[in-house]
């Protein structure tokens, strides 16, 4: 029997770093823009500029990968060594994502990350002090999820008690070794054809970290589908391997775009579609699993759909299963949801399932590795999105109240 998993948006938001081999937070848009603005050697804000400071008396120190009993999984260990009486956030990143999301700028990372840590408190209704990923001088040691393997820079940035950048950090080169692969993760790299029957797509699963994720491409793609193109780097979901073998699509912010087409900006992400009490539908961006892939036998597969997890109003849970996974815009102009092609793979009214069939046992495109996704597009993606999901924001609110 397959246990199933939940998990809401703000257990997202905190699984940052207990979580088991989590991405980044899915809300985490990179290259907003912060709170002070200008570079590393002052200029271009509007108040005076703390002075960037690396303190050397200060450490963080990578361990490597280990397993946590409290958690039950790998993740990766950190030690800190911090004499300040403020706060601090911890952020890995590689030379060439500083270049690409900081302009390569230490003082434009802290900006955009104390800015996100302000935004995802706000989000959560709470004080940015109480956030998992705030941290205080009494923390030595921390566990986050699991890295894509390249050399970083950890960076320990200083935040004081009204939330404002100190402009004090610490850092560390640090790299990330890959493990070899398992029999149970190459099992499901190669091409899978996915149908219901009625609608189909030929996925070419792709390896992102030994055991742990995958690059799936294909999804709303091929002959009849056409092609989603928001940007050909943000066409692709990523899936991870469960301890149990499966491999198992989750809900996924992808991309902000800005002044997209004539929604305003948008969040690009990849989100589950179920029927509402109502029978609208709801495209869901706060549940956790849409799907699981397990193999039966003889190169064939099922793709089981999820569930998500509503309290009505009675207090009452109803998890309704997911009847689609598909790519989605929100357009926070309209607060609407919008999608891309009509028809899509549904799962079975009865078993909730849809088959899969290996077609090609290897993977021939040398696909590069990306170690973040979650940024704001300041160019216009290729592609027009038709039909409004008006009906389902409107259910979804309605349920909710």
């Amino acid at each position: 029997m397959k246990t199933m998993r939940y998990l809401s948006w703000l257990a997202i938001a905190a699984m940052i770093i207990a979580g088991c081999g989590t991405r980044i937070d899915p809300y985490r848009p990179h290259g907003g823009g912060g709170n002070n603005g200008g570079g590393d050697n002052g200029g271009g804000g509007q108040q005076p500029q703390l002075t960037l400071t690396e303190r050397t008396d200060w450490s963080v120190l990578y361990r490597g990968r280990t397993f946590v009993d409290a958690d039950g999984c790998m993740e990766e260990e950190f030690q800190f060594n911090y004499t300040g009486n403020n706060y601090f956030i911890l952020r890995t990143v590689t030379d060439a994502d500083l270049e690409k999301f900081y302009d390569g700028s230490v003082r434009t990372l802290i900006d955009e990350e104390v800015a996100w840590t302000l935004q995802s408190a706000k989000k959560q209704d709470v004080s940015f002090k109480d956030l998992n990923e705030v941290f205080n001088k009494t923390i030595k040691t921390f566990y986050s999820g699991i890295l894509v393997h390249d050399t970083y820079t950890a960076y320990l940035i200083e935040i004081d008690g009204n939330g404002k950048a100190t402009y004090n950090y610490a850092k560390a080169q640090m790299v990330v070794q890959e493990e070899a692969a398992s029999a149970e993760y190459i099992s499901w790299l190669g091409t899978w054809m996915v149908s219901n029957g009625y609608v189909g797509y030929d996925i070419t699963v792709s390896p992102i970290e030994n055991n742990y994720f995958y690059r799936v491409d294909g999804w709303e793609a091929g002959q009849g589908a056409g092609s989603v193109q928001m940007n050909q780097d943000d066409d692709w979901i990523e899936t991870r391997l469960m301890d149990d073998g499966t491999m198992s699509f989750f809900i996924q912010f992808i991309a902000s775009y800005e002044n997209y087409e004539n929604l305003g900006d948008v969040d690009f992400m990849f989100v589950g579609t179920y029927l509402s009490t109502d029978g609208e539908n709801v495209d869901d961006w706060e549940g956790w699993e849409v799907a699981y892939a397990e193999h039966t036998s003889g190169g064939y597969a099922l793709l089981n759909g999820g569930k998500s997890e509503i309290e009505l109003n009675n207090g009452t849970i109803w998890r309704p299963y997911y009847y689609a996974m598909r790519y989605a815009v929100y357009s926070n102009k309209n607060s609407l949801w919008y999608f891309f092609h009509d028809s899509v793979p549904v799962f079975d009214e009865e078993d909730h399932q849809i088959a899969m069939a290996k077609t090609k046992g290897t993977v021939d495109a040398d696909i590069t590795t990306v170690h973040t996704r979650n940024y704001v597009r300041r160019t216009q993606p290729r592609a027009v999105v038709s039909g409004a999901r008006e009906a389902g924001e409107k259910s979804l609110a309605k349920l909710r109240k």
